[in-house]
């Protein structure tokens, strides 16, 4: 199906124009950007974005450039618009006539939504194309590098009271704004004045209860109002549920998060108050929720209602919101940025990604390179049904108590038992699946008379065991070749992903970036990454090197 669009053009630069373009130098980068790369794919890619009537749009070529400045640069799109109005390098790369102010920041912002996370993705895939056509990549032995690094976001993260006030604002605010005035009718017979207390820091525990309990009473109290028979019929025809669904599953698992009901069976039913074990105060009767302890709550909860696949991790260092995971070459060209939530494992997403490339490009590397956090069983055993080895440092399973290491047992693949320093053999084996491996038991009786039982166990009445993972055989090859010339060779090139790292972080402004969306993150993601292999582009092909002229060349005639 072809969709026939036609975009707004500038016809031809004027005679003025030309003068000045020509006076400027080449530009260091954007000159050589505009004669190794063709972005016309993005006219055809996007076209489907738009109907063909009414006024023309704007190319969509033109506009990926933009997005590209802007990541270049690291700007704002206020910033962007700037640059675009006062800079003419930037006006002879996007071919604006010399006095064109006609791109507002909003605009800017808008493309990005409408284009979206997929068309940038998209986008980014056909620069890697180009790129493999000129040989920058690709080749048959090539080994590719992933890594993660932090991507804190511009988002607060705040307390239970607050979080679930957030997500019962949006909610009510999404029905006053989109409601239809049966629901609005409706809705003002609601009690919701919770949402907007604020309590000073002088409030007492049992003010602050009974604050909390009205809260979520309340909140609960929209949620029973959605399925209310009367309220059903104004939902039927409403084309904004959908939304209101969405918001109301977040503030519904907010709730189940952070909150509990209180027991009537503590004795309140008996007395006007009874008693909070977590605070050591009386809970007043008309407490009829508390607040969950931190250390009771999921660890997977979310933590802000704006955007509520963010999370924190707290590690050696904190993080806020989201991880950046980052697939690369050793010669330095990467292949996709993923934007992960802060506490997901680095490994989940690695076998999808390069997956994904393999399947577009019909590529499969010799090995893929990573740290510690790739090297786990799982991962390989992913990869491995790829026909792609893990190059990564073993998961090292050090034993707390200091006593016999479990590689001091033997285990006997025949048999399926392990056998101890004193020659004893296992006698019973359980899965335990959390673990992905089985645990060998050796008898309590033959433990309890071993000489060298308190170098062996410390358990009193048991006997030792000795855990064996699934992955034990990929463990062990893994093992023999890190510890090869070959295996130490290509560790040391894991840290070519070291620098691509900085350049999307530092360079393309990646960490502390001014979004509070995955989606936007993942948008911005993508940009800096077409930016970096551009720059890894002019780079390799630049003829002559790229180098700032200080004047233009004087024609000798």
């Amino acid at each position: 199906m072809t969709f026939s669009v036609r975009y707004k053009t500038f016809d031809q630069l004027s005679f003025a124009d030309v003068q000045v373009y020509t006076k400027l130098p080449p530009h260091p980068f954007w000159s050589h950007v505009d004669s190794k790369v063709d972005f016309s794919f993005a006219d055809r890619l996007c076209a489907v974005l738009y109907s063909g009537r009414g006024q023309y749009p704007y190319a969509p070529s033109l506009k990926l450039k933009i997005h590209l400045v802007q990541a270049y640069y690291g700007l704002s799109d206020r910033q962007t618009e700037e640059k675009i109005i006062g800079d003419l390098f930037i006006k002879r790369f996007l071919q604006l006539p010399v006095d064109f102010i006609g791109f507002d920041h909003s605009t800017i912002g808008l493309d990005r939504s409408r284009m979206g996370a997929a068309m940038f993705r998209a986008c980014h895939l056909y620069i890697l194309a180009q790129m493999y056509q000129y040989g920058l990549w690709g080749d048959r032995n090539e080994q590719w590098i992933i890594d993660s690094f932090p991507t804190n976001v511009n988002l607060k993260f705040p307390g239970a009271y607050r979080l679930i006030q957030h997500a019962l604002i949006r909610l009510a605010q999404h029905l006053r704004k989109h409601g239809t005035k049966p629901m609005l009718e409706a809705l003002e017979a609601l009690p919701l004045d919770g949402a907007t207390v604020r309590l000073s820091k002088s409030a007492s525990a049992s003010a602050r209860m009974l604050a909390f309990s009205k809260l979520v009473s309340q909140a609960y109290g929209l949620l029973a109002w959605f399925e209310n028979e009367n309220i059903k019929p104004f939902l039927a025809e409403w084309k904004h549920l959908k939304r209101s669904r969405e918001l109301q599953a977040i503030l519904r698992r907010i709730l189940q998060e952070n909150s509990s009901p209180v027991d009537p069976g503590d004795g309140a039913d008996e007395a006007s108050e009874g008693r909070n074990e977590e605070t050591g105060t009386n809970v007043p009767e008309l407490v009829r929720f508390q607040k969950i302890p931190l250390a009771e709550r999921p660890k997977n909860r979310i933590v802000s209602a704006v955007d509520p696949e963010a999370r924190i991790a707290k590690r050696s260092k904190t993080i806020y919101g989201y991880k950046t995971q980052n697939l690369c070459t050793t010669g330095g060209v990467i292949l996709d940025v993923r934007t992960i939530p802060a506490n997901e494992h680095d490994q989940d997403a690695t076998a999808d990604m390069t997956a994904t490339i393999k399947r577009f490009f019909g590529v499969t590397p010799s090995a893929l390179l990573g740290d510690s956090a790739y090297g786990h069983g799982r991962n390989r055993a992913r990869l491995a049904a790829l026909g792609i080895p893990v190059v990564a440092p073993v998961p090292i399973a050090e034993n707390p108590t200091g006593l016999f290491h479990s590689s001091r047992f033997v285990y006997d693949a025949e048999k399926d038992v392990y056998i101890c320093p004193e020659g004893q053999q296992s006698v019973d084996k359980q899965y335990i699946r959390q673990s992905e491996g089985h645990q060998y038991s050796f008898a309590p009786h033959v433990c309890l008379s071993c000489p060298s039982r308190k170098a062996c166990t410390s358990s009193e009445k048991g006997g030792r065991r000795v855990f064996r993972s699934d992955y034990a055989d990929l463990y062990e090859a893994a093992r023999v070749y890190n510890d090869s010339l070959t295996g130490r060779a290509e560790l040391q090139e894991w840290l070519v992903v070291e620098r691509k790292n900085k350049e999307l972080k530092n360079d393309c402004a990646l960490d502390g970036a001014r979004t509070r969306s995955r989606v936007t993150l993942q948008i911005k993601a993508q940009t800096s990454a077409m930016v970096v292999n551009l720059k890894l582009l002019v780079r390799k092909l630049g003829n002559p090197k790229p180098g700032f002229l200080r004047r233009a060349p004087i024609a000798v005639g």
